[in-house]
């Protein structure tokens, strides 16, 4: 698996969703690069897992720098890191806020920006069922301030960069998942994680 058009990075590997794509891309041959902070659940010859904590700006850094080396070689990107903030309104502070912008955006800008400069070709980013739907929140009002601006921001990618794919995913509540959110609907991780696959493979060079 030396191909360089066939090796992608999948932030957030070892949870629910993250797990599942991580299996989807192995089928279909990938060389996968597997961010990890506290387990590291599958195996295989063709996955390498790469430990970093996300938690500040100098963490995200170090891992981007830490692995420069082999980063440098991936065509493929999926941004699935991004824990959840569930509160309600009464018991919301800043801190909440900044928690879910740091982890659900600036993480994402910043990994981003460097697969920019290193010539990535498809980047694909996780939202949540209620993307774009202007509505009130009870439990999760700061996860989907983060989210609309992840929204924000992928469109503003592709604008930019016209030469890369960017897609944004937006699946309802996992099966499995402990936040359910308000429409109950529920989908299993592979079926996302295959909607995912698909659209890497709609570049002509990861076929």
């Amino acid at each position: 698996m030396s191909d360089k058009k066939r090796k992608i990075l999948i932030t957030g590997a070892s949870g629910l969703l993250g797990q599942a794509v991580v299996k989807e891309f192995l089928k279909g041959d990938f060389l996968v690069l597997a961010q990890y902070h506290s387990n590291q659940p599958i195996r295989h010859k063709n996955c390498q897992w790469l430990w970093a904590d996300f938690s500040d700006l100098q963490g995200i850094r170090d891992f981007l720098d830490q692995n420069r080396d082999c980063l440098k070689e991936c065509g493929f990107l999926v941004n699935n890191y991004g824990p959840i903030t569930s509160k309600s309104i009464s018991e919301l502070t800043a801190e909440d806020f900044y928690f879910d912008f740091h982890h659900n955006v600036l993480t994402v800008f910043e990994i981003t920006d460097f697969f920019i400069k290193q010539g990535v070709r498809v980047v694909v980013n996780i939202g949540f069922e209620f993307i774009g739907q202007q509505r009130a929140y009870k439990k999760i009002l700061t996860y989907a301030a983060a989210k609309n601006a992840l929204r924000l921001l992928t469109t503003s990618f592709q604008k930019q960069y016209p030469g890369i794919q960017f897609h944004m995913v937006s699946p309802a509540t996992l099966q499995g998942a402990e936040v359910r959110l308000k429409s109950n609907k529920k989908v299993s991780p592979e079926s996302v994680a295959k909607e995912i696959y698909e659209l890497i493979l709609r570049h002509p060079r990861a076929i």
